[in-house]
Order: structure tokens, then sequence, then C-alpha cells
């Protein structure tokens, strides 16, 4: 899956996900949502049936870069733990 980045200002960072599958960016705009300093996070798409999945995201404090790796090791721990419970 490719990933652009379409603006990346300030506290807002906006990504593309070129893919019809929503789960990848739905999954990290809910694991960005835990974090207290994230404003929103959302995805959207101008239709359906088009590729590609935008997340937006906007922090108040910190850096958006820093709110999605932080994200991302979370979902990656919480992706372990699933596949170590089922071994």
């Amino acid at each position: 899956m490719e990933i652009k980045i379409l603006k990346n200002e300030g506290k807002e960072l906006v990504l593309e996900f070129e893919t019809f599958d929503t789960t990848i960016p739905e999954l990290l705009a809910k694991s960005l949502l835990k974090d207290k300093d994230v404003e929103f996070a959302g995805i959207s798409d101008d239709h359906i049936e088009t590729i590609g999945r935008r997340l937006t995201l906007k922090t108040q404090k910190k850096k958006p870069k820093d709110a999605l790796e932080k994200a991302l090791e979370e979902l990656e721990k919480e992706i372990s733990s699933i596949k170590s419970s089922i071994k």
C-alpha cells in the first residue's frame, strides 16, 4: 500500500492511503484518538468507489508526526499481543 503526504503544516498532517480498504486508516485513527494531545483524527474519501483514503490528524502541542509514530507503536504492540495469544 502506498502512502502519500498531502499536507504537513504546523499541527496538521494529512496522509492518503492508496487503497479501497479503510481498515488500516480506521485502526490508525482510533489509536491516534487515545492520545490526549490529538485534537482530531479521522478518515475520508471522495467516493467509496475511488481509490484513496485520507487520514487527517490535528494535534494541540506535539508534532503530528510524533503522535503518528506513537500510535503506530501502540498498534504494533496490540497486534503482537494478538499474535502471541493465538499461537
